[in-house]
């Protein structure tokens, strides 16, 4: 088992005051499976209700994808924003930093062309069903921790 501690992301609304929640948000590799020894890591926002995880277009191009030579997509938020992604087969890694335990799969993921909207503030990917939750078990106890473990129907 690995666990991840929530945390604490503070926004600005409208009129400048901050605005604190606690969210979701895992340390996760991704790299190019054709440059396995390149890896970058962000925080990204489990959300159990996208269909597809995606990653803004900086992390796609340092790690030398074609973004645009993947399978387009068309990703709805619920904010009402939208965004076209390109899916490629990436790299996943979540390490747990205490105990060294690692996760490691291939999956597909999307990667956009440019920023990710407003209605998606401080976020560089996006964790759904497929290129994550398919891969791995996860169990939410808000809001100590998250908690993953391999997807043993997989094995």
């Amino acid at each position: 088992l690995m666990k991840f501690d929530y945390i604490r992301v503070t926004q600005f609304n409208d009129k400048h005051q901050s605005i604190s929640h606690i969210r979701p948000w895992i340390r996760v590799g991704v790299f190019n499976p054709d440059y396995p020894d390149s890896v970058i890591y962000s925080l990204s926002l489990i959300d159990s209700g996208s269909d597809i995880s995606f990653f803004t277009n900086e992390i796609g191009e340092i790690l030398k994808f074609e973004i645009k030579k993947g399978h387009p997509a068309l990703v709805n938020g619920v904010g009402g924003g939208n965004i076209t992604i390109y899916m490629h087969q990436v790299g996943i890694i979540f390490e747990d930093l205490k105990t060294s335990e690692l996760i490691k799969f291939t999956d597909l993921i999307g990667f956009s062309t440019k920023e990710f909207p407003p209605s998606m503030p401080q976020q560089t990917g996006i964790l759904g069903t497929l290129g994550f939750s398919r891969n791995v078990e996860v169990a939410f106890k808000y809001p100590k921790e998250i908690i993953l473990k391999t997807n043993t129907s997989l094995n």
